[in-house]
């Protein structure tokens, strides 16, 4: 056999039965046993599933939060470790802190400290474009 042959023999791979489709309409005759055999008791499950979502909280579109870098790793880092999202640990640190008055104030004024020092950084952001813009234009 030559070094073609093999070649040819290589690329011809096993091949795997099609899988049946699950979600394919049964035929009357063979209904499987772990899916609904009658399109009443589809609706019935899906009726159920749709009312367990009502139960559940409806969740907001997608807020874009902008956080300090370091801040920002560190949220990062624990989520990762406790296999949750930023937006259900800020969800938790603000239900935590909602029925302590204490400890929502001192956020609040952790907050305002953290909101003047933005502004004061995009006022200088600011002037030194503006600065910048005008030197182009003397030149």
């Amino acid at each position: 056999m030559n070094i073609l042959d093999e070649i040819r023999n290589r690329a011809v791979a096993p091949t795997v039965a099609p899988r049946e489709d699950v979600l394919a309409p049964q035929q009357q005759g063979s209904p499987t046993p772990d899916m609904p055999s009658t399109a009443d008791s589809s609706v019935s499950e899906l009726t159920l599933l749709e009312e367990q979502l009502r139960n559940l909280p409806e969740i907001a579109p997608r807020v874009p939060v902008r956080l300090e870098m370091a801040i920002k790793q560190e949220l990062d880092e624990l989520c990762n470790i406790e296999k949750i999202t930023v937006e259900t640990l800020l969800e938790a640190f603000y239900v935590t802190c909602q029925d302590k008055d204490t400890v929502m104030k001192q956020v609040l004024k952790e907050a305002k400290k953290r909101l003047k020092s933005r502004k004061e950084a995009g006022n200088i952001r600011s002037s030194i474009t503006r600065l910048a813009n005008l030197a182009k234009k003397l030149k």
